[in-house]
């Protein structure tokens, strides 16, 4: 009876490897250039959200939080994909995260 366990193993090791391919190809890539041509938008294009990202950013909210409370859901999501890459656009520009 030693078949019995060793094709149980090989049946959850293949369950889990089914399960892990199912998640990766569920994961959205960060497609940053679409995300920093709206970081760009906001802070260059638009005074009122720049205004209010500013004044937040200044009294120590985080930036990616204040952004993406300044754009729609879709863009909001997107940006959260991108959230490294979005974080050091930002600190390029002068708004380091919050500590």
């Amino acid at each position: 009876m030693v078949a019995a366990p060793a094709a149980a193993v090989m049946a959850a090791a293949f369950a889990a490897a089914v399960m892990a391919t199912a998640f990766a190809a569920g994961a959205q890539a960060c497609d940053f250039p679409p995300v920093k041509a709206e970081i760009d938008r906001v802070l260059d294009h638009d005074k009122d959200k720049a205004t209010v990202f500013r004044s937040r950013v200044k009294e120590g909210w985080d930036s990616l939080k204040v952004l993406s409370e300044l754009v729609t859901k879709d863009v909001a999501e997107r940006i959260d994909r991108c959230r490294f890459d979005a974080a050091e656009y930002l600190a390029k520009r002068g708004f380091p995260p919050a500590h």
